[in-house]
């Protein structure tokens, strides 16, 4: 009788090192369904439609307002969608990063996306007719406070 509570005793102790080498072993990401340096992105959507003759741009998807500001983090990737809910062509159009989305006809949509290590101001334009300031897309540092 005494060598079968050992017996229990010695499989009690192995099953716990064994549970505890596999925490560990999953603990320190050798175990991962999905890669665990999966990039940072910032999405948002954005849809050129026609207010009392004026051409603008509503946010719809991750900002609001027309013609907004849209800000994101640097380090993060920008991924910007454009509809065109109005009835003739757009085309976005951000300058410095020279970045722009193809000649939307109504219904059509397209994405674009803008990645920068630092802080910057873009000014983003519908260039498909002439050269119409929208808003801008500003890119902010973001750091721990102490």
């Amino acid at each position: 009788m005494d060598s079968e509570k050992k017996f229990v005793a010695i499989g009690l102790i192995g099953g716990m090192i064994a549970l505890g080498g596999i925490v560990l072993f999953a603990g320190q990401g050798y175990v991962r369904h999905v890669n665990i340096f999966w990039p940072e992105e910032v999405r948002q959507t954005l849809e050129f439609r026609n207010v009392d003759g004026n051409t603008v741009v509503v946010g719809t998807i991750g900002n609001s307002g027309t013609n907004p500001d849209l800000i994101t983090r640097a380090d993060f990737v920008y991924v910007l969608t454009v509809k065109n809910a109005d009835t003739k062509p757009h085309l976005l159009y951000v300058d410095t990063v020279d970045v722009k989305t193809k000649v939307l006809g109504p219904g059509e949509l397209d994405t674009i996306t803008i990645k920068s290590k630092k802080e910057a101001t873009f000014h983003y334009y519908d260039i498909a007719d002439q050269k119409q300031l929208l808003g801008t897309i500003q890119i902010k540092k973001v750091t721990l406070a102490d």
